[in-house]
Formats: structure tokens, C-alpha cells, sequence
């Protein structure tokens, strides 16, 4: 079986959940998602952190991709991490070394991907440090932002986003079960 006909069946079985749902169970994961998402929103602005988008990246791939794994929030916090740091740098050293820069940075790339390739350090080198190095790099942002804000971003969206997970979890009484099962495991 080829990795579209393996994808497709996977594709279907995650949207049978959706399908599964009532109207009123979607507006009210809506609603929820609404108040989560706006209270992020309020909060960053009250602390005056800009660059909200960062912390949205981090939502995404942790919560989406990942599935709110706890087991992988160190590697999505670190890997975020690297990836912004290393788009700085690409941006950064050559504003002061000049060309000369070039080679170092394109070096520091091959090595990364080398790393990701063969499957080391995966800790600091995975997807979503691949991820934010991608997004990091483009021109309006980097242009747009400065670096330390950004890790700021990061930090108040990794920290809000797995305490509203864990709330969530210990709300519906999934974070008692997955406990479970881990000791099982």
C-alpha cells in the first residue's frame, strides 16, 4: 500500500470524530475555543507581549500535531526555541559580518537537517524546529520584530497553552485516565 492510500484511510478516521459531534457540541467547542483564544489574546495585551502570533505556532503544532502530549511539550518548547534562534542568527550575522556570514549560516542549515535526517538530539532538532525556523525567516518578520520578543511570545504561549490543556484535561477527567494508562504502559 502506498503513503496516499495509508494517508487517506488515517485522514477519514480523524474526521469522524468531527462527524460524530452535534451542532450544539461544535458551537460549543466553538465558544470554547473563542474564550480560550480570546483570553490569550487579552492576556498578551496586558502584559504587553507583542508577536502573539509566536505563541499561536506553538498552540498549533503542540496541540494540533502533537495532541497536547505533555511527554513532547519539552521538545516542542526547545525545538521552537532553536528554530527562532537560528532564523535570528541567519538574519542577524549578516547585518554584521557581511557576506562573510553566508557560509557559516548555510553550514549551521545542512547540519540541522543532517540532524533531523539521522534522528539526533531530537530534544532540539525535530519538526517543529523546522517549523519556526521556516516561518522566522520570512522577510516581514524578520524585519518586523525583535528577537527577544519573540521569545517571550514563546514562553507566555507554551506556558498558557498547557495550563489550559491540563485544566482541560483535569475538567473532563482525562488527565486521570492518561496517568493510568502511562504507569500501565
Amino acid at each position: 500500500m502506498s503513503f496516499q492510500q495509508d494517508a487517506i484511510p488515517a485522514a477519514v478516521e480523524a474526521n469522524s470524530d468531527a462527524r460524530r459531534r452535534s451542532p450544539v457540541a461544535g458551537l460549543l467547542s466553538l465558544l470554547g475555543a473563542v474564550v480560550v483564544v480570546g483570553s490569550f489574546v487579552a492576556l498578551a495585551s496586558t502584559l504587553a507581549i507583542a508577536d502573539v502570533w509566536v505563541g499561536f505556532l506553538f498552540a498549533l503544532y503542540w496541540g494540533g500535531i502533537e495532541h497536547g502530549n505533555f511527554r513532547k511539550l519539552p521538545h516542542c518548547a526547545v525545538g521552537a526555541a532553536i528554530g527562532l534562534t537560528v532564523a535570528y542568527m541567519l538574519h542577524a550575522l549578516p547585518q554584521v559580518m557581511g557576506t562573510a556570514a553566508w557560509a557559516p549560516c548555510i553550514a549551521a542549515i545542512v547540519l540541522l537537517v543532517y540532524f533531523q535526517i539521522m534522528g539526533w538530539f531530537t530534544v532540539a532538532i525535530n519538526m517543529v524546529t523546522m517549523l519556526f525556523l521556516t516561518v522566522a525567516t520570512i522577510p516581514m518578520i524578520q524585519t518586523g520584530t525583535q528577537y527577544p520578543r519573540l521569545m517571550i511570545s514563546l514562553a507566555f504561549g507554551a506556558l498558557y497553552f498547557s495550563c489550559v490543556i491540563w485544566i482541560a484535561r483535569q475538567i473532563s477527567g482525562r488527565g486521570n485516565r492518561n496517568r493510568t494508562s502511562q504507569r500501565e504502559a
